[in-house]
């Protein structure tokens, strides 16, 4: 499991619970698409660290050394 710890700056005082409300669930938003981006690229890292373990030195040169001619 992950943790992630966000600081969130949140004004001294609020009005009703309805602002406050407001205020945390626009902070939401703005944190939202941060995580997961962060865990997206995180994702990826690990899916190409795993592909990298499954290929051998062999296989991966073989891949990078072909050469597919597409002209007739």
């Amino acid at each position: 499991m992950t943790e992630v710890k966000i600081t969130v700056q949140l004004p001294d005082q609020v009005e009703s619970m309805e602002q406050l409300g407001a205020v945390i669930d626009a902070k939401g938003q703005q944190v939202k698409p941060q995580l997961f981006e962060y865990q997206l690229a995180s994702l990826i890292q690990r899916q190409k660290a795993a592909t990298e373990v499954v290929a051998g030195p062999e296989c991966k040169k073989e891949s990078s050394s072909k050469v597919i001619n597409t002209t007739n």
